[in-house]
């Protein structure tokens, strides 16, 4: 509940104070504050401009009974506070005490303006909040406007709770974060008392001085001064208990065996389910089916988990209280209290020893740590004892079977509740005999390497991850579920292009399977030119201890691990050119742990086939600090030591389709396919095919494609891609109109040194002058208006003009790589190198960090001085570096050629036109032919 909205960045910070859960009858009470609070004073807090003046809670806890009194007092310094404290709100539970309202006041200057004086009081609605997470909670909620509020208001609140548990009984327990700076509070504390003779246990914690409690009246006091000191900072990777902050806990349980014996007698199983009863056939029939008890508490388990739907009812003491089995299997619903009492008694009737078990569901490391409190948990499972053996059941799950029974949820501790009473027990740590998820994949390659993958695909999911998909499979086919399988098949693949698919949930073994075929982009990398492959969804590779311990502070504090889980994937990759010349680096076998994770790989190099295993199995729940250093070594020797794939320098390229494309027609149909099931005006699968065209150098059908998708809908971004395919086709008029249609779309300037070069190679110079004298306009800086105004000059007759205007800008502009390697690239084109060009050719390359372009740049202004060798040498180093340059392999044609190897010089020549048929008459205008 929250007594208003703050301001967001006010809000976490008055979290502890403003926004709490308030128990009530059905409408709140008015009344003066409780004889035992001190009232505080605000005159002095009121000079400081913290937004957060008074913050207080005063708690008294007697036999049975909590009583909390909250004041608060928040300056409205802003409009945006004004308007989150518009409408004052809070909200109860009506069945547990009273909600007492003693304030809500505006002190503007020396005015009190009584914001309850003339009757003014809270209307009561009833409200499920949360009624979207299945949760029933029973609250009243109550709203006020808060009228006549000014900027530079002080709201002051001030409002009492008392609390009486059906369940707890005599028993009392209270828990609160407390405010550390940053937070903006002027002043606050928190002060608890009891009465003498009251057995209460309490605790504070990220408090630096010593707190004692003092005796007054009858009752011991322990008191707080607020805001704490900061917190000191721990690693997000540290466990729950490092991380529970300033907080405070007070309690009149003894110890966890005591809340287990006050909370034990409302899990009685005797004579809950009746004999004649529908539910005693559904026991009797999960008996007759089988003797096993471990086979009859997965079926009673997945009974309640299936049957069962989940519905968290807190009305009526609800927030202990479980409904009786009888209720549950009547209503059909039930939260983990219900649930657990209908396994309970299932169980019981199957003839199998079990009992509940209270459990952290987050942070379950931290139990031990707390004070015995029922607060300390949230959930409850059941713990049942089958052959000797542990088993941790959880009706709120999803997809428990047979095959995956033995999994031990992540809860770290829990409270058997038993009569009597029993202490904290850790949960087994033990790794599961199932896997969560088994991936297979068949990548057919056999086009090539350079090109995109065929896969096909099966995710077989297992217990709850598998059911959580059993909703994607109830759905009808169409973009819903299409979107839900690309989310699953993309997280293992990355992006993908879906052909076809299909999802089904198996509800037998609780087995989930999603299948997909279609297209993906190639998974190998090139190197230097050559292709190496480090194969997907590897779950071998994706173990991660990305954790510091560097600080002195840290070095004690565990690393949380995400434990426990266990996945697998087998992969099959069909390799082009039948294998041969493939080869595989680190293909010996692996077994081992790393910090508590088991890792497996299998990798196979047979023909055309490449096949790898692997699996994943953790179930440790922290590691270390001191073996931490040791993990991360481990760790980087395994990843060095998994499998890679080398293809030979032979392999089929990409311009090597160019005039066969036969190898290329499975991946045609596939992208055909995509086109056929794209939806009305959807031109993605045109482009991805037009993409692929491209890559393959067949620019007419990229052409074709983007024809298609401008007729749906014209884009920039598509002329400007169709512009591209149509100057390496040669058709420049064609491709200067789409430059223009894509600058009209978004007049940017983006397009204009691309215009130029179309209207230079068509010998339209003096257009091409014009229009970058036109470029100035939308040029970010004067340099960048130059340096395209200098290439214009060049195509416009004028080149040694525009060289001297790049290299005056440059002057401006010492060192910048952009300007070197243009002055470079201007003076080979036209023929215009000297020695200190190429001086500052070395500069452009070594700036660039030896891209392929600044030394495609250099080996031209080497071939214009007729240094053959040292233009070869860095046309190489330029395709080694990326293979799919027409312009540089033309260019090493010419050198070939220079240097008298014809042959070799026109097999490249021939390679360049294959990619990029208007490359010869592109170098023909600036006199370079073979």
């Amino acid at each position: 509940m929250q007594f208003n909205r703050v301001a967001a960045a006010l809000a976490t910070s008055c979290a502890a104070f403003i926004v709490f859960p308030a128990y009530a009858g059905e409408v709140p009470l008015y009344d003066t504050p409780p004889s035992w609070a001190e009232v505080a004073e605000l005159d002095e807090m009121r000079e400081s401009r913290n937004p957060l003046l008074l913050a207080e809670k005063q708690v008294r806890l007697e036999e049975g009974r909590l009583w909390v009194y909250t004041d608060a007092a928040i300056r409205l310094d802003s409009p945006e506070m004004l308007t989150q404290m518009g409408t004052l709100q809070t909200a109860w539970f009506p069945d547990k005490g009273d909600l007492t309202v003693h304030r809500v006041e505006l002190l503007r200057g020396d005015e009190v303006i009584d914001v309850l004086a003339g009757g003014t009081r809270f209307e009561v609605l009833r409200r499920e909040a949360r009624l979207e997470q299945r949760e029933l909670n029973g609250l009243l909620t109550a709203t006020m406007p808060l009228s006549g509020a000014q900027i530079g208001d002080v709201l002051r609140m001030a409002f009492s709770t008392t609390v009486s548990d059906q369940a707890l009984g005599r028993e009392v327990q209270w828990t609160d974060q407390l405010i550390a700076e940053p937070i903006p509070l002027e002043n606050g504390r928190v002060v608890v008392s009891w009465p003498e003779e009251l057995d209460i246990e309490w605790k504070i914690g990220g408090v630096d001085a010593e707190i004692v409690p003092q005796t007054s009246g009858g009752y011991r006091v322990i008191d707080i001064d607020l805001p704490l000191a900061k917190a000191p900072e721990k690693p997000d990777s540290a466990p729950f208990r490092y991380l529970l902050g300033p907080m405070v806990q007070v309690t009149s349980f003894a110890d966890y065996a005591e809340v287990s014996a006050v909370m034990a007698p409302l899990y009685r199983t005797q004579g809950t389910i009746a004999p004649d009863s529908a539910l005693a056939a559904e026991v009797a029939e999960i008996a007759a089916q089988t003797d096993d008890p471990l086979e009859r508490a997965a079926l009673a388990t997945r009974l309640v988990q299936d049957k069962i739907s989940y519905l968290a009812n807190g009305m009526a003491g609800g927030n202990y209280l479980p409904q009786s089995p009888q209720e549950t299997w009547d209503y059909r619903y039930g939260d983990c209290k219900a649930k657990t009492y209908l396994l309970l008694a299932m169980l019981r009737d199957l003839g199998i020893d079990g009992e509940a078990a209270l459990v952290r569901s987050n942070g379950g490391d931290a139990v031990a740590e707390l004070l015995p409190m029922a607060s300390s948990f949230d959930h409850v499972i059941v713990r049942a004892w089958i052959a000797g053996r542990n088993y941790w059941l959880d009706g709120t799950s999803a997809g428990t079977r047979l095959a995956n029974i033995d999994e031990v949820p992540r809860f770290f501790h829990a409270l058997p509740l038993r009569e009597g009473g029993a202490e904290l027990v850790e949960l087994d740590e033990r790794p599961q005999s199932m896997p969560d998820q088994v991936i297979r994949i068949t990548l057919d390659q056999s086009a090539g390497v350079g090109v995109p993958a065929l896969f096909d695909i099966e995710i077989v999911r297992s217990g709850s991850m598998g059911a959580q998909l059993r909703s994607t499979a109830d759905l009808d086919e169409g973009k819903l579920q299409r979107d839900a399988v690309y989310k699953v098949v993309a997280s293992e693949l990355g992006p993908v292009q879906i052909v076809d698919y299909t999802v089904a949930y198996d509800d037998q073994p609780g087995l989930a399977t999603i299948t997909a075929s279609g297209v993906m982009t190639s998974p190998w990398k090139q190197e230097r030119g050559i292709y190496e492959l480090s194969p997907p969804a590897q779950v071998a590779a994706q173990i991660d201890f990305d954790a510091s311990r560097a600080r002195s502070e840290w070095r004690d504090i565990p690393v949380r691990l995400n434990g426990p889980y266990y996945v697998a994937t087998e992969l099959e990759i069909l390799l082009p050119e039948a294998g041969e010349g493939f080869t595989l680096r680190n293909a010996e076998p692996i077994e081992q742990e790393i910090g508590g994770v088991e890792v497996r790989s299998d990798v196979t190099l047979t023909g055309e086939r490449l096949t790898l295993s692997q699996s994943r199995r953790a179930y440790r729940e922290e590691l270390p600090a001191s073996e931490l250093t040791a993990v991360k070594r481990q760790l980087a020797q395994h990843l060095r030591a998994l499998p890679i794939a080398r293809a030979p320098a032979t392999t089929r390229r990409q311009w090597d389709y160019g005039t066969d494309r036969s190898a290329l027609a499975a991946l045609e149909e596939a992208y055909a396919a995509l086109i056929e099931d794209a939806e009305e005006f959807d031109s993605s699968a045109l482009m991805n095919r037009a993409a692929f065209r491209s890559g393959t150098f067949d620019h007419a059908g990229s052409i074709a494609d983007y024809d298609a998708a401008i007729a749906m809908d014209p884009t920039a971004d598509l002329y400007f891609a169709r512009a591209s395919a149509r100057f390496m086709l040669g058709e420049l008029e064609a491709a200067l109109e789409d430059l223009r249609l894509a600058e009209d779309s978004e007049p940017d300037g983006s397009t204009y040194s691309s215009q130029i070069e179309m209207l230079g190679l068509l010998g339209r110079g003096e257009e091409a002058r014009a229009l970058a004298e036109d470029y100035a306009a939308f040029a970010e800086a004067p340099h960048e208006a130059d340096e395209v105004l200098g290439v214009a000059l060049g195509w416009a007759g004028n080149p040694r003009e525009g060289i001297e205007l790049i290299r005056s800008t440059l002057a401006a502009r010492p060192g910048d790589g952009d300007l070197l390697n243009t002055l470079c690239w201007e003076s080979g084109k036209w023929n215009l190198v000297t020695a200190e060009v190429l001086e500052t050719c070395v500069g452009a390359v070594e700036k660039s960090d030896f891209s392929p372009s600044a030394l495609d740049s250099r080996a031209l202004a080497h071939y214009r001085l007729g240094n053959y060798e040292a233009a070869l040498t860095d046309a190489n180093a330029a395709l080694g570096e990326y293979r799919e340059m027409p312009d540089t392999r033309f260019l090493k044609g010419l050198i070939l050629i220079a240097m008298g190897d014809r042959k070799a010089g026109q097999a490249s020549i021939a390679e360049a036109k294959i990619m990029k048929p208007s490359v010869e008459r592109q170098y023909a205008a600036w006199g370079l032919t073979p």
